[in-house]
């Protein structure tokens, strides 16, 4: 007999089969409106609702300007809700602020924004109409006062014509100056980048010429300055020089004088022998 092949018996769908299919087939979809409904709703809390505001300013750093002050500058929202204040502005408001060096400006979720701000410090002060400008490291002029602060030199210069550059090569020239030394310092004149002379507190007199080379001019400095002397060069390293007295004026060349004029003369003839 020919053998026929047996065929495995069909089952047939079980009642709540289809149903069932049909439910897995729709699970990827519903999750996927779920997570678009959540991140509508948290899209919501988090930019509309009051429970995410600006409640709070905190400001730090401050040492001369005044928390208010900045404050009002910034003028940060409060009430609007926190992820959409734009910090940008915030930080370009506080930044315009002379004396402000830089600013930081974060969010510190729920409800503050922190203002962190670092202040400029007075490297050096030039004479202003009987006021101090203070000058920061960079050379930049961000305020005015009274008295020259305690330790701070004081620059001779003319404080509404001196060049930016000027004030920075002078700032190079105090800073690489060693603590025993920058002490003593009691004024700086800076006519330009180039041409810096101190002046120490015995009256002692420091040419120092530019303010390329200031680490090894300092360097020098510190060791000529073991010698009493009144007047030093440190312009060329390679050749410093000390003395006791200024070096002496060049008098003017004397006027050549004109001698007078020679006497006439007169050939006397000598008697011829017989």
């Amino acid at each position: 007999m020919p053998k026929t092949k047996e065929r495995a018996p069909v089952r047939s769908a079980g009642p709540g089969r289809g149903p069932r299919r049909r439910w897995t087939n729709l699970r990827p979809l519903l999750v996927l409106v779920l997570l678009v409904v959540l991140a509508g709703a948290g899209w919501g809390i988090v930019y509309h609702s009051p429970l995410l505001d600006a409640r709070k300013v905190a400001i730090g750093g401050l040492t001369v300007l005044q928390r208010d002050q900045i404050a009002a500058v910034a003028a940060v929202p409060v009430g609007e809700p926190l992820a959409g204040i734009d910090l940008d502005a915030i930080r370009a408001r506080v930044a315009a602020v002379p004396r402000v060096a830089s600013v930081r400006v974060e969010r510190e979720w729920p409800h503050t924004v922190r203002i962190s701000v670092r202040e400029r410090t007075t490297a050096l002060v030039v004479p202003d109409a009987g006021r101090y400008a203070e000058i920061d490291k960079d050379g930049v002029r961000f305020g005015t006062v009274d008295a020259a602060p305690s330790g701070v030199p004081v620059v001779k210069a003319d404080a509404n014509t001196v060049s930016r550059e000027t004030l920075r090569g002078v700032v190079q020239v105090v800073s690489a100056l060693p603590p025993p030394v920058a002490q003593r310092v009691r004024d700086i004149t800076a006519r330009t980048r180039d041409d810096i002379v101190l002046t120490l507190d015995k009256g002692e007199s420091v040419s120092w010429g530019g303010a390329d080379a200031s680490d090894r001019k300092a360097l020098i400095l510190t060791v000529l300055l073991q010698r009493p002397a009144k007047f030093y060069d440190v312009g060329a390293p390679d050749a410093p020089v000390t003395r006791t007295q200024p070096l002496p004026a060049q008098a003017e060349p004397a006027a050549a004088q004109s001698l007078p004029p020679a006497p006439p003369v007169t050939a006397v003839p000598t008697p011829s022998t017989p």
